[in-house]
């Protein structure tokens, strides 16, 4: 039998093994799902260059379809690594840069 978090991540993650599901918390009282996401590597991948972590964000949200009438929220922490003399932040592959909506919550619109 599969953990509720493989069939949630397997939902909201889809193709994406670089970041698991590491809490759920259900706000009856708000109706809201709160789903925390976690980046899983201590490196990161771009343009086939390899970088090590060098901090996080501050934790973002971002608003989800919903699910089973309730409102549900994406949270995480992006990493960022030092390119040359600079910081950069790594892009999430459901929401597109500074938008507090998913891709697919976007689309809905």
């Amino acid at each position: 039998m599969k953990r509720p978090e493989d069939i949630l991540a397997k939902l909201l993650l889809q193709n994406n093994d670089d970041r698991e599901i590491d809490r759920v918390t259900c706000d009856d009282s708000a109706d809201e799902i709160h789903i925390t996401l976690k980046y899983r590597h201590d490196t990161i991948h771009v343009n086939g260059k390899e970088f090590p972590i060098f901090d996080f964000r501050h934790e973002r949200s971002w608003r989800h379809l919903d699910m089973w009438q309730y409102k549900t929220i994406l949270e995480a922490r992006v990493p960022r690594y030092r390119d040359g003399d600079g910081i950069k932040s790594v892009p999430v592959p459901w929401a597109m840069p500074n938008s507090r909506l998913s891709w697919l919550m976007e689309k809905k619109r």
